[in-house]
């Protein structure tokens, strides 16, 4: 029997022969590199793809309850997160004291924001909340001392507050996550204006000022503070990112099963960069 024998010449340029190299024989079956791109994106439609993510925000102010005692302190307020949670937090109750006798109890009664307008102002995603305005949003309650104990009493005058041009924004900065846009750097910002009846005013000297400066500074320190916390949650971000994904104002531009790895402004526009699978 003949022995037959192998050329390793021809072995070896068997490859070439067929227009392969030995490092492309290698790479066959391997992944190609994804393909990078730049969209450009109006500002307005991330601006509306940020109105559909963040439309479940709302801020309910309520610590007005039955009365217990000499107190109408009952708290139930809330912020009401994109992702759809409900964060309790507690509203202290204000007291004033008018004389060494009498004393006013101050409470807020249901007051909550309307739709938010997400708008755009420079590089920033800028929400703005307005709040309802129903009257009298802010409600005073009488008590005096007589033989040594505290009871409600009546004060024959306007003494009930307004919030009037109450206004609740957030600033936000779009940022690449998950393979969409959501934020990052949120900033609070609450104003609102007290208005005190003029007769309480002139009747009490001082109390005003007073009245003002604790309920307007502690009313926007908790909800500054408050809001600003549930929107450095994580799961409140992926919410965001996952809603803005698949908003038709951003779907129009970029596929949904593109990667969005970055995000820059220019101009009018934002500039989307994204990886688009193979």
């Amino acid at each position: 029997m003949k022995r037959q024998i192998i050329n390793c010449k021809t072995l070896v340029a068997a490859p070439v022969a067929i227009g392969l190299t030995l490092s492309s024989v290698a790479s066959i079956g391997s992944a190609a590199p994804a393909k990078t791109v730049n969209i450009p994106v109006p500002k307005a439609a991330v601006a509306a793809a940020f109105n559909v993510a963040l439309s479940s925000t709302k801020i309910h102010l309520d610590n007005f309850g039955p009365k217990d005692g000499t107190s109408w302190h009952k708290d139930s307020s809330y912020v009401q997160l994109p992702n759809g949670a409900q964060k309790a937090f507690p509203i202290s109750e204000f007291t004033f004291d008018i004389t060494k006798y009498r004393k006013l109890r101050y409470y807020v009664d249901d007051v909550n924001t309307s739709s938010i307008q997400a708008t755009i102002n420079g590089s920033s995603i800028e929400a703005t909340a307005q709040f309802e305005s129903q009257g009298e949003e802010i409600k005073a309650k009488c008590i005096r001392r007589r033989l040594g104990k505290w009871n409600e009493c009546s004060l024959d005058m306007e003494r009930d507050i307004h919030l009037n041009n109450s206004v609740l924004s957030m600033s936000l900065t779009p940022v690449a996550y998950n393979g969409s846009i959501s934020y990052a750097n949120p900033k609070v910002d609450f104003k609102t204006d007290l208005h005190i009846p003029n007769k309480l005013c002139q009747a009490f000297s001082g109390i005003c000022s007073k009245i003002e400066g604790r309920i307007k500074g502690e009313l926007t320190k908790t909800i500054e503070d408050r809001l600003t916390n549930g929107l450095n949650d994580q799961k409140v971000r992926d919410k965001v990112a996952e809603a803005v994904k698949k908003a038709p104002s951003i779907s129009n531009y970029i596929e949904p099963k593109a990667k969005i790895t970055k995000i820059t402004s220019q101009g009018n526009n934002f500039v989307v960069t994204v990886e688009l699978p193979n």
